[in-house]
């Protein structure tokens, strides 16, 4: 069974600095709110496909206060087939999800991976070289809502569950992720390349 992230291969260092702007956390991924923010696209499939364009298109926002760290995901997708229940905390895997990871030590010793499924139900796990901890549980908040051709959800993640100090400007490894299902088959797709050949 492939990890969650391959933490030890696709940590990339980001820089940001603190917008004055503050997302509404509402489920809903506004132009006005996220017009500051760094953005990514998930343009890989790793499986089934390798490193193929994915069927369906993702966004990706983050930004960041004194004090927290916003997340938005836009995730296109054939909603008359989407996978999506309202579940118990952590069961969102066995649906259509968008996780954000990151590394807040810049070393690959772990990462903690937050996210939800298209209802809203969030996801949190710390990824280690050796296997997942998904009984680990972190404090944060999030919303999702549902839209014609795609699922948006939003997350706001405290500076103290990273236990870094106020700054204004933040470097951190960073993962995007989406889980879809098409076909009868779990999707994987992700913001970089991966090769799982060469994952330690």
């Amino acid at each position: 069974m492939k990890a969650l992230f391959p933490i030890l291969l696709t940590f990339t260092a980001t820089f940001l600095y603190a917008q004055n702007t503050t997302p509404v956390l509402d489920g809903v991924v506004e132009d006005l709110e996220w017009k500051d923010a760094q953005n990514f696209t998930l343009d890989y499939e790793v499986d089934p496909g390798d490193n193929t364009p994915p069927p369906h298109q993702t966004k990706a926002y983050i930004k960041y206060t004194k004090t927290d760290l916003y997340v938005g995901f836009i995730a296109y997708a054939d909603m008359n087939n989407l996978r999506s229940s309202i579940r118990n905390r952590d069961e969102g895997f066995r649906d259509d999800n968008v996780l954000f990871g990151f590394d807040a030590y810049g070393d690959g010793r772990y990462m903690i991976a937050l996210g939800t499924n298209p209802e809203g139900n969030q996801i949190d796990v710390k990824v280690l070289p050796n296997g997942d901890d998904d009984n680990y549980d972190v404090n944060f908040e999030s919303k999702a809502t549902k839209h014609e051709n795609n699922y948006q959800v939003e997350l706001k993640n405290p500076f103290a569950n990273l236990q870094l100090n106020e700054r204004n400007k933040l470097e951190l490894g960073l993962d995007y992720r989406l889980d879809s299902f098409l076909e009868n088959e779990t999707r994987n797709h992700f913001w970089t390349s991966i090769n799982w050949y060469l994952k330690l």
